[in-house]
């Protein structure tokens, strides 16, 4: 049984050398240095422009805290002192300026969560490439079989010394017969096994990558999270100063 199956391993070799050599191939395509230097100059962009989106989401809530207090503590007096519509009126533009502003703050949170995810993506293009190759073969059993090979190979090249002279002719012969196969065979375990392993490694490395994209994603969505309270705040004032207005409206139609 086991001559059978070394008989199949060998007919199959030289078909299995040439695609383990494309797969050598392969990996070196995969997350070589173009690919490294791309990652890296788009996670800087990445990262220069959360800052200044951050930078900027500040800018506009003291801009907001600014325009809310300035409301809540003076339109009383200005109803006292019959200066509400000008004051109204007066800030309805920065009001307007701000929702601008922020809607636009909110436009590039949305790229920057699109190029986050984008970039996820092309990992995990890389990693279920890597995977299969990863994962398909068993070491220990590989390292079983080349250690049987090794040892025929090992009692040729020191001529079966162990081996009656009767039966030594016969046998270094079949030894012999069987050295290129045995060579090639662990030429191929070889190779297949140092492909796994690479590409395990690489697959662990990217989904390291991957792992801090997402917390960079989660980062984004902090972002949005807290210019929709901002947004909400500003609704809130624009509201409120429509409501003054209709009324002063309606006094001023009653009164008129």
């Amino acid at each position: 049984m086991e001559t059978d199956s070394n008989q199949v391993e060998d007919s199959i070799a030289p078909a299995s050398i040439s695609h383990i050599l494309k797969e050598g191939e392969q990996m070196a395509q995969i997350w070589n240095a173009q690919d490294r230097a791309d990652y890296e100059q788009n996670v800087r962009e990445i990262l220069d422009r959360m800052v200044g989106l951050r930078q900027g989401l500040e800018q506009l809530r003291t801009q907001a805290d600014a325009i809310w207090e300035r409301f809540s503590t003076l339109a009383l007096e200005r109803i006292l002192s019959r200066q509400l519509r000008e004051f109204l009126e007066g800030g309805e533009a920065e009001l307007q300026e701000l929702d601008l502003r922020l809607i636009g703050a909110d436009c590039e949170a949305d790229r920057l969560r699109t190029r986050v995810q984008e970039r996820r993506r092309a990992l995990e293009e890389k990693i279920a490439v890597l995977e299969p190759l990863a994962h398909r073969t068993s070491t220990q059993s590989h390292i079983s079989m080349m250690l049987s090979r090794v040892a025929g190979l090992e009692a040729h090249l020191l001529g079966k010394r162990d081996v009656a002279p009767e039966d030594r002719g016969e046998t270094r012969d079949t030894d012999h017969a069987t050295a290129p196969g045995d060579l090639l065979y662990l030429r191929i375990r070889l190779l297949t096994t140092r492909i796994a392993i690479i590409a395990s490694n690489r697959s662990k490395h990217l989904s390291e990558l991957d792992a801090g994209l997402a917390t960079l994603l989660l980062e984004v969505e902090r972002i949005k999270t807290d210019m929709a309270t901002l947004l909400v705040r500003v609704d809130c004032i624009k509201d409120l100063s429509r409501y003054w207005l209709a009324y002063l409206d309606i006094i001023q139609g009653e009164t008129g």
